[in-house]
C-alpha cells in the first residue's frame, strides 16, 4: 500500500488561515468505522489489510519476509478468526511480488512481474473469492508498473505506465486493448482518464461520455479537489471551500475522502482523513517519524486502497482500520 511521507518543514493553511486546532481522533469522531487488528497472526506471520471482502471481512495479504507475501486470508474483524483462501506462486526470477489486489464477480485478482531476458513479463493471476488454486490468466511485456487492476463481469482490466487499458476473461487468455483507451488509465471502471495520479480527464468506456476539469487538480469519477485546495463536480459546479491547510496526496475516494498532512502551527503536524461532503475532519493519529533522518519528525500518511473503502496504517504494532463506507455519517 503506498505511503506518502510529509515533512515538518512543510507550512499550511485554510485557503488562507492556519488550522490551529487539531481535530477528534478518527475513533472518536466515526467509531462505527473504525477497527483495531494485530500486525502479527498467531502463528508470526506479518500481514498487510488490502481491501474489504464485506462489511465484517477484510482481505490480508500474510507475509514471511519483506515484500514475500505468500498467502490470501480473508480475516474477520468481529472475531478475529481467519480463512487461508489461496497461496500466493512466486515464479522464477519473479522481480514485483503480488500487487494491486482487486475483488469482485467472484474472483480475487492480482498481478507480478518477472525477469525474461533483458525485458519483464506482467502476469495477472486470478482465484475464486471462497479460495483454490490460483491461476496466471494473463501475460503480457511490461515496461514499468500496472497502474490500475479491476474485475468486471466479463474478467479482468488493467492499464500500465504507458497508457493504454487490457482486458482478459476469468478463463484466461491473450489480453486485447479495449478501444478508445490509447494513454489512459484505470480510474473506477467503467471510467478510465489521464494523467494516470491526477485523472483531470474521465471518459466512460461504455458510453462514451467525457468529462474534464481544471489542470493540477486530483479528482475521482465526480468529484475534484484543485491544487487551491477549493473541491468541486468535475464540472466545476459547486466550488467549495476544504478545510485542508496542505494538498491531499490522495484522489478522492468514494468522491468523498481525501488524506492530507496537517499543520497546526509551527513544528505541528499530523496525519488528517477529510470528508469533503460533510467537511468533518478527523485526525488519524499517526505517530511522527523517528527522530533520525531527512525525514525525522514527519508523518507518514496513509492512502486509502484500491477498492476506495479501506484506509489502514500501523500504530504501536498493530493496524488501525478505517472502512470510509461508514465514514462521514
Amino acid at each position: 500500500m503506498r505511503i506518502l511521507l510529509a515533512a515538518l518543514a512543510l507550512t499550511g493553511t485554510l485557503n488562507g488561515s492556519a488550522l490551529v486546532e487539531r481535530p477528534p481522533l478518527v475513533q472518536n469522531l466515526w467509531p462505527q468505522a473504525v477497527h483495531v487488528i494485530p500486525a502479527v497472526l498467531a502463528d508470526g506471520r506479518a500481514i498487510t489489510p488490502r481491501l474489504f471482502l464485506d462489511d465484517d471481512t477484510v482481505l490480508v495479504t500474510a507475509a514471511k519476509g519483506f515484500e514475500r507475501s505468500d498467502a490470501l486470508i480473508a480475516y474477520k474483524l468481529a472475531d478475529g478468526e481467519t480463512t487461508e483462501l489461496a497461496d500466493l506462486p512466486l515464479p522464477p526470477r519473479t522481480v514485483v511480488h503480488p500487487s494491486g489486489v482487486a475483488v469482485g464477480a467472484g474472483h480475487i485478482a492480482w498481478w507480478t512481474a518477472r525477469r525474461d531476458g533483458t525485458g519483464r513479463v506482467g502476469e495477472i493471476w486470478s482465484v475464486p473469492v471462497e479460495g483454490g488454486d490460483p491461476v496466471a490468466i494473463a501475460a503480457f511485456a511490461l515496461t514499468g508498473t500496472v497502474t490500475g487492476l479491476e474485475l468486471t463481469a466479463q474478467g479482468v482490466v488493467w492499464s500500465t505506465d504507458a497508457g493504454g487499458v487490457w482486458r482478459v476473461p476469468f478463463e484466461g487468455g491473450r489480453p486485447t486493448a479495449v478501444p478508445g483507451t490509447s494513454g489512459q488509465h484505470v480510474l473506477k471502471w467503467p471510467w478510465v482518464g489521464s494523467p494516470a495520479r491526477e485523472f483531470t480527464t474521465a471518459i466512460n468506456v461504455e458510453t462514451g461520455e467525457r468529462r474534464v476539469t481544471r489542470a493540477g487538480s486530483l479528482c475521482g469519477v465526480n468529484l475534484c479537489v484543485g491544487p487551491d485546495r477549493l473541491a468541486s463536480a468535475r464540472s466545476g459546479a459547486g466550488l467549495r471551500a476544504t478545510k485542508l491547510t496542505d494538498p491531499p496526496v490522495s484522489r478522492p475516494a468514494l468522491d468523498r475522502f481525501v488524506t492530507s498532512s496537517t499543520m497546526a502551527g509551527p513544528g505541528e503536524i499530523w496525519a488528517g482523513l477529510y470528508d469533503l461532503v460533510s467537511g468533518q475532519v478527523a485526525d488519524l493519529g499517526v505517530k511522527p517519524l523517528p527522530a533520525r533522518g531527512v525525514q525525522a519528525g514527519g508523518v507518514a500518511i496513509p492512502v486509502p486502497a484500491s477498492d476506495d473503502r479501506l484506509l489502514s496504517y500501523q500504530q504501536d504494532g498493530r493496524y488501525v482500520i478505517v472502512d470510509l463506507a461508514k465514514a462521514g455519517s
